[in-house]
């Protein structure tokens, strides 16, 4: 994969839009394709972006699986925020997703730039 492709598909437009719910600590809800084409709605409490394997990933709570899930920014299609604020701070999320997650506590750059 060329620099290009890497800069282009870890760095989508509405990166932009993920980044703003978290710095308000609100929900969003998304549309989320896999790996194998499956497409699904979710709502999401977003507590970080990072970059990991060359490619920008949204660290968020799942409602719909009431777990954190990881979700490569790319696969995610145009996001919108909703009212709805998170039921909890998000530097609890943080650290309940940091405990849960330990493989994840080496990132070479956390990219959200909020502070919670």
């Amino acid at each position: 994969m060329s620099a290009a492709s890497i800069s282009e598909r870890s760095d989508p437009a509405h990166v932009a839009t993920l980044l703003d719910a978290i710095r308000r600590l609100r929900k969003v809800a998304i549309t989320y394709e896999d790996g194998d084409g499956a497409i699904s709605e979710r709502t999401v409490w977003p507590i970080t972006v990072v970059y990991f394997d060359h490619v920008r990933v949204l660290a968020a709570w799942c409602e719909r699986r009431s777990a954190f899930r990881h979700f490569r920014v790319y696969r995610v299609r145009p996001a919108s925020i909703l009212d709805d604020r998170y039921p909890e701070r998000r530097s609890l999320l943080m650290r309940r997703w940091r405990e849960q997650d330990r493989e994840w506590r080496s990132f070479l750059t956390v990219s959200d730039g909020a502070r919670g």
